[in-house]
């Protein structure tokens, strides 16, 4: 039935959509197997553990998760045939993100013409938007996909010429019931779809009326069954995000130019490409602006909402939520296109498209390079290296959200004797294994964004580098305890003996340091008394006006010193992106207690910026 929308292209045209579809799937299919799992895909793998489906919504969904239900049970069912593979979990998902491609040709053939859907298919296939959420076993292709067919069945039903058949309003019905089912955002995405439709009804005849207004009742008859869920993780639960920051605001302009893949040149062409038939003017003039006033706020209206959400009550807001939304906006922008431009520049400005796409995905962004080699996985690689190369001489430990998500890979990788820690445990038993670990080296990773007490803990005991590497919020280390020649501490202050009643000890300034992403502070010392509360507090002070800019704590509160007990005092920080020049830190122990110790040492550590860290969402610099 779709693929009706194809039978009066010419040859020519035929060609160009098949290169394009050709590839958006070898983009996305293109050694899929070798992709590990992420954090959310992990998340979404512990809870496919329920033996029933009851258990599955109340368990898996309602209570331990802010999306609809419809990617869970899709995960779930695939687990249940395949295991966790990586390739067979993704494979749906990526051959959904390809159809997407598709569909957004089709529509946008539909609203204008078959150049206007080129392009903006060409656009789709080799943005790292969508590319990168087709890869993982996430609501967003699933997402994007049903939102898709559900305004190519829209279309149909109010502006197509073609007859109307209960398989249409079934397909409406069904689609807008899927897309609602994946995630919040494309469920917002449908109902304003659906909405907008209202508005067209007067123009249309009485029969495709009612055919759009019953359609609407049957994707209202199909979520109804599913509205306790919604219901309870709106307001019950009260929460469907939180871990996010507020958006900054240049949160547009970064999300525009993450979709042009954080190219100057793809950007400065893309620009070149939207305005030039505006430019030449040999345009032909259509009555298409209610489409294209559709097209502006089906983009806007998600964005302006999760905007508002974000700064009122939660944030929300982040590039994956406007996956739904952007393509209309892609559609809008390449609209001035006429069906009529000769193949030979329509050639031209499509192989721009899509080969300043593929080279800045593979070249600038290093696109494949850090999806295959992702930190859950790496690490368990690096580790089973270390192991090879130092034999019994060498621990390794692990900090990662879950136990099981390291030890997946560690079982896959065939790495032994990992001692995990995660979010759960405490620091203070992690501090332990690593003060009594009797070996010479250590091979520690951190991923999931750990806190940097965890990797502060592990260079205090074993202060020299060996190897360092860093994957998407992921670090791995090699460390010693013999002086190499690469040591990582800078010693503040040594062997400080606290009087009992002192309660500000061991202040020192830092004000000259190289720069750097992160510093991290840390104090080793010994226990003379049981203490309750201590801390190590750092300052941020601008050196012209000693002015206070910000100031950052942290106090182990789970764990009481005892007499004669050794114990680091870590405190680490990212420096603020707005302080780029003229500061100070001023750090120092706060002995709540006013109990007496030793300091055997004061230190810093300091963490330069590695690329890779955020590369999936920043610009590699």
């Amino acid at each position: 039935m779709i693929f009706k929308n194809t039978k009066d292209l010419s040859r020519y045209d035929k060609v160009i959509l098949l290169i394009i579809i050709v590839v958006s799937a070898v983009l996305r299919l293109w050694q899929l197997h070798n992709v590990p799992f992420m954090h959310d895909e992990f998340s979404a793998l512990s809870r496919t553990c329920y033996d029933n489906f009851h258990d599955l919504i109340r368990e898996g969904v309602m209570l331990n998760d802010s999306h609809p239900a419809g990617t869970q049970v899709l995960v779930y069912l695939l687990v249940q045939l395949f295991g966790w593979s990586e390739f067979w979990l993704k494979l749906p998902f990526a051959l959904m993100g390809i159809a997407s491609v598709y569909l957004v040709f089709v529509i946008a053939n539909q609203w204008f013409n078959k150049n206007v859907g080129l392009l903006s298919a060409a656009f789709v296939s080799v943005s790292e938007l969508f590319l990168f959420y087709s890869q993982l076993a996430r609501p967003y292709s699933p997402g994007l996909f049903f939102t898709l067919l559900l305004v190519y069945f829209w279309n149909w039903i109010l502006f197509d010429k073609r007859d109307i058949t209960i398989w249409i309003c079934i397909g409406f019905a069904i689609s807008a019931f899927l897309a609602a089912e994946m995630h919040m955002f494309s469920l917002a995405q449908a109902g304003l779809i659906a909405l907008t439709g209202l508005f067209f009804l007067g123009n249309v005849d009485k029969k495709r009326k009612k055919a759009y207004l019953w359609s609407c009742v049957g994707a209202l008859a199909l979520y109804l069954p599913t509205f306790p869920v919604f219901y309870y993780q709106l307001f019950v639960y009260g929460s469907i995000g939180g871990w996010l920051g507020k958006p900054a605001p240049s949160f547009l302009t970064d999300f525009l130019q993450y979709s042009a893949n954080y190219n100057n040149l793809f950007m400065f062409s893309m620009l070149i490409v939207i305005l030039l038939p505006l430019i030449v003017g040999n345009r032909k003039a259509d009555k298409k602006i209610a489409i294209r006033i559709c097209c502006l706020l089906w983009f806007v209206v998600p964005l302006a909402v999760a905007w508002a959400y974000s700064l009122l009550k939660e944030p929300i807001l982040q590039f994956s939520t406007l996956i739904f939304s952007y393509p209309f906006l892609i559609i809008l922008a390449f609209s001035f296109y006429d069906g009529q431009v000769s193949k030979r520049i329509m050639t031209i400005v499509l192989s721009v498209v899509v080969f300043l796409g593929i080279t800045s995905l593979i070249v600038d962004r290093q696109y494949f390079y850090q999806m295959y080699h992702q930190g859950y996985g790496q690490v368990a690689v690096e580790m089973k290296k270390a192991q090879e190369r130092y034999g019994d001489s060498i621990g390794c430990v692990s900090y990662s959200c879950k136990n099981f998500v390291a030890e997946h890979y560690q079982n896959k990788f065939g790495v032994n004797d990992v001692k995990c820690f995660n979010e759960n445990d405490e620091i203070s038993d992690y501090q332990q294994f690593i003060m009594n670990c009797d070996k010479d080296y250590i091979a520690a990773g951190f991923t999931d964004h750990a806190d940097m007490p965890w990797e502060l803990s592990a260079v205090a005991e074993y202060p020299f580098l060996e190897q360092e590497n860093a994957w998407f919020t992921a670090r791995y280390l090699v460390l010693s305890k013999n002086d190499n020649g690469h040591p990582l501490l800078h010693t503040l202050k040594e062997n400080v003996n606290v009087k009992e009643g002192e309660e500000w000890v061991s202040k020192v300034t830092l004000s000259d340091f190289e720069p750097c992403e992160r510093i991290g502070f840390i104090a080793d010392i010994q226990t003379l008394d049981t203490i309750e509360h201590i801390a190590l507090i750092a300052k941020i002070i601008d050196k012209n006006t000693k002015e206070q800019l910000c100031w950052f704590g942290y106090e182990d509160k789970t764990h009481v010193l005892m007499p004669g007990e050794r114990a680091f005092l870590t405190n680490g920080f990212f420096i603020p992106k707005d302080i780029v020049e003229n500061y100070e830190i001023s750090v120092f122990i706060w002995n709540i207690s006013k109990k007496p110790f030793i300091v055997n040492k004061l230190s810093y550590y300091q963490i330069k910026k590695n690329p890779y860290f955020y590369g999936l969402y920043e610009p590699l610099e």
